[in-house]
């Protein structure tokens, strides 16, 4: 593959120009923008061009030489737009989420590609769809198919794309195309299918890990069509994230000793489940390999939502974050773009499963659309075929959802066509769940898909709907594929890096442009974030923004986390009924308090580095189960039964220990356990204080899973608190052991969130608790540059007026 580059870039008047031809006399005024793949060249262009990308037409051109004929590959074209070669028109952009080729004979050849004005596109009269979209004014993108990132206000703080984002490049002829890769993890038999340049013998080898396993013979027919298979003995299955090993194959297809292609795979199963073993109820569950998983992670945007696509180091961090955090599945949303071949690969790398929507957002497809959905997710499933990351497919986001919030009856919003030709599709292209949109009721269920209690969900019970946090016992939610959608903060020095301090928060004009609101609304998702602030602190959070606004956002930052710590906790109990839950969203949009777990810099924020305790594949949580007295749940995702030893610890306010015990603890492979802290000490302590005889018997109880000396997982519940303690005692020291370095810590009070920031160092735990008087030793790894250096930088709590610096020992 041959990039084309040395694009020239030019824009005009709505209707100014009609053809190529009509704009020959105004490239002298264009830009040169080399690489047009990026999209971002036409929102750089626009201090020429007006302040609206989408109020002019855009026009770029190249000159290409080739030596033989041959074809341009353009592999994403926002649409609508005319490609013409040598002022001929040669191909019309119905879908940017297809790719389009264009024939091009031998020499010197002049594209040139249109994008004419959406705004006026927009204007032209259809017909009215049977309900409105609430996501944007203008009810003509209904018709288009074309992202809404930068168009949609929830979607809102970067520039729409226009232009090529993807590649646009010469086509590699001596490659195979449309290569399709089926592999049965029952038999083991892989399957490759593709066209070759020509007729022919082919050979396909399947390696796993560096060693050759076996071969495959076929030939080539006249057309170039190839299908070649071969058998692996006992296939490595492919798991989940903390499930199991993430085993990958390669099938290599050559001919002639040329390569054609070479496409990794994995061997899974996917199904979809309704019934819950303990709820009773219709929901949604997804087994792999026959074992249910327990999904969580988050609702993905792309890392650069201006150009679309990213480098693939970037697609890798941001996913590695989302990993190390215990992600085991992303949904990709109708409404966005389609992901790049990188995300699936590192997707399959990492272990996370990805539910897939077909970009489809809240509008009544019409009829004429339906056809273009149908092919750009066959586009995308022959594109990601034999990657065992695609677990499911959806018909759209908020499809069924939209239409009765409006209160039209089933016959006035049934979409029942487009999910019969989209379920087909599915099944011809993929083994991958199909379901009729996000959410839904459960097959066959007269349910209204806007109930949080039966098949899929979006659930903002405890978000943008204010219920507290309680409220997450009750509304008996099975699956939510989107969920807990909030204003977060970044941190405080992304803060100061983008908005020059915490003075913006809350009313500044550039503040509120990165913070989500829904059209329409009277409120934002800042209001929404305020409201949990005030639950969860018992302050007001206006007044606290007065006086001191970095407190203010502090606050946001532990209200967001703990109201996701609490939800989740609930929903991974075996006994919740739920089966997964997904956060909106993946990473912010823009600078600021976007619904992003990852900041616009690429860095985790508060809730995200929270919740990676709880979604550790091997995890512990505390809990008070009121006059049962304290909870503990162990999980282990694990393709192993965990052997270890339980010990729960509670203190006072001085420190001292008030119970002390411990157990063997054994959990089985992909299960989890239930106790009660009179399981481990064999008698009543109301640590819980829920019998409320006096004062609490302890401020805090600590519960560790140790394995082979190791502590595996931890937490802390807080009985009881001081807040904004003038002086604490914290002894922090880094210290170096077992060949990295790690943050010792020792309270000689409860804190709550507790902060460690350690400049060019990521601690493995972060904002947690510290019961009085218990060490706890954090692992702290650096990041490339800062390696060799000794770790130094403070900790802090909320509980505290102090800040505690902390520097290697000296020792």
């Amino acid at each position: 593959m041959s990039p084309i580059t040395g694009w020239k870039l030019l824009g005009t008047t709505p209707g100014a120009a009609m053809t190529s031809e009509d704009v020959q006399d105004l490239w002298p005024d264009a830009v040169d923008v080399e690489d047009a793949t990026v999209v971002g060249a036409v929102d750089q262009a626009l201090s020429r061009w007006g302040d609206n990308v989408d109020a002019s037409d855009w026009w770029f051109t190249t000159t290409i030489e080739t030596a033989q004929d041959s074809w341009v590959d353009f592999a994403g074209v926002t649409a609508p737009a005319t490609v013409y070669l040598d002022d001929r028109p040669v191909a019309e952009v119905e879908s940017m989420f297809l790719p389009v080729s264009v024939a091009v004979p031998a020499g010197d050849n002049r594209l040139v590609v249109h994008f004419p004005a959406l705004d006026a596109v927009l204007r032209k009269r259809r017909p009215r769809g049977r309900w409105r979209s609430s996501l944007v004014a203008a009810q003509g993108f209904r018709w288009l198919r074309t992202t809404l990132i930068g168009r949609a206000p929830v979607y809102s703080g970067v520039s729409p794309a226009v232009g090529f984002w993807r590649p646009v490049a010469l086509r590699d002829l001596g490659r195979a195309r449309d290569v399709v890769v089926q592999a049965d993890p029952r038999s083991g038999r892989v399957t490759v299918r593709g066209v070759a340049p020509s007729p022919g013998d082919v050979l396909m080898s399947v390696h796993h890990k560096g060693t050759e396993l076996t071969v495959g013979a076929a030939t080539a027919d006249s057309d170039g069509q190839f299908t070649v298979s071969a058998t692996v003995p006992e296939p490595a299955l492919w798991w989940p994230r903390g499930y199991g090993d993430q085993s990958l194959y390669t099938a290599i297809v050559t001919m002639a000793g040329q390569p054609l292609c070479e496409k990794d795979f994995g061997f899974r199963t996917v199904e979809m489940t309704s019934a819950h073993e303990h709820s009773g109820s219709q929901g949604f569950s997804i087994a792999v390999n026959g074992i249910d998983i327990f999904c969580r992670g988050a609702v993905w945007m792309p890392p650069d939502p201006l150009r679309l696509t990213s480098p693939a180091a970037t697609t890798q961090k941001h996913l590695q974050l989302l990993a190390d955090a215990g992600t085991t599945m992303l949904r990709v949303p109708g409404g966005t773009v389609f992901p790049d071949a990188e995300f699936w690969s590192y997707c399959a790398d990492l272990g996370i499963l990805v539910w897939q929507d077909t970009m489809q957002a809240t509008f009544d497809p019409p009829e004429d659309v339906q056809d273009l959905l149908c092919a750009e997710m066959r586009e995308l499933l022959r594109t990601v075929s034999g990657n065992p990351a695609l677990a499911v497919v959806s018909g759209g986001n908020e499809l069924i959802q939209q239409p009765e919030m409006l209160g039209l009856a089933p016959e006035q919003r049934d979409v029942s066509a487009l999910s019969r030709a989209l379920s087909l599709v599915v099944a011809a292209e993929s083994d991958a769940v199909f379901v009729v949109a996000s959410p839904s009721p459960p097959p066959g269920s007269t349910d209204l898909a806007i109930r949080p209690d039966s098949g899929v969900a979006h659930w903002f019970g405890v978000g943008g709907y204010l219920r507290p946090l309680a409220d997450v016992k009750t509304a008996g939610v099975r699956f939510a594929a989107e969920s807990l959608a909030f204003a977060i903060p970044p941190s405080a020095d992304a803060v100061d890096r983008h908005f020059s301090g915490a003075a913006v928060a809350g009313h500044d004009p550039r503040w509120k442009s990165g913070v989500p609101r829904d059209r329409g609304a009277s409120w934002d998702f800042e209001d929404v974030r305020d409201h949990y602030v005030a639950e969860v602190f018992d302050v007001d959070p206006l007044m606290v923004r007065r006086t001191d606004p970095e407190l203010y956002l502090q606050l946001g930052r532990l209200a967001v986390a703990e109201a996701m710590l609490e939800c989740y906790a609930f929903w991974r109990r075996h006994d919740s009924g739920c089966d997964g839950a997904l956060v909106l969203s993946s990473k912010d949009l823009c600078a600021g308090a976007g619904w992003g777990l990852i900041d616009i810099d690429g860095q985790p924020k508060a809730p995200l580095q929270a919740l990676a305790r709880l979604w550790s594949p091997v995890a512990l949580r505390l809990a008070s189960a009121g006059l049962s007295g304290v909870r503990i749940d162990v999980y282990n995702d694990g393709p192993g039964p965990l052997e270890g030893t339980l010990e729960l610890i509670a203190t006072n306010s001085s420190g001292h220990p008030v119970t002390e015990a411990r157990r063997p603890m054994s959990v089985d492979a992909h299960s989890s356990t239930t106790l009660h802290d009179s399981d481990l000490t064999g008698r009543f302590t109301d640590l819980s204080h829920a019998y409320g005889f006096g004062e609490p018997v302890a401020d805090a109880v600590q519960a560790t899973l140790v394995v082979k000396d190791v502590v595996v997982a931890r937490d802390v519940h807080v009985i009881r608190s001081t807040a904004h303690q003038g002086i604490i005692e914290l002894d922090a020291k880094a210290v170096l052991a077992d060949g990295r370095w790690w943050l010792e810590l020792l309270s000689r009070t409860t804190l709550r969130y507790v902060e460690v920031d350690a400049p060019g160092w990521r601690p493995a735990d972060n904002y947690f608790h510290l019961a009085a008087g218990l060490p706890y030793r954090v692992p702290l790894t650096a990041f490339r540059d800062h390696a060799g250096r000794p770790p130094k930088g403070s900790v802090t709590s909320i509980d505290a007026l102090t800040v505690t610096r902390f520097a290697a020992d000296d020792r």
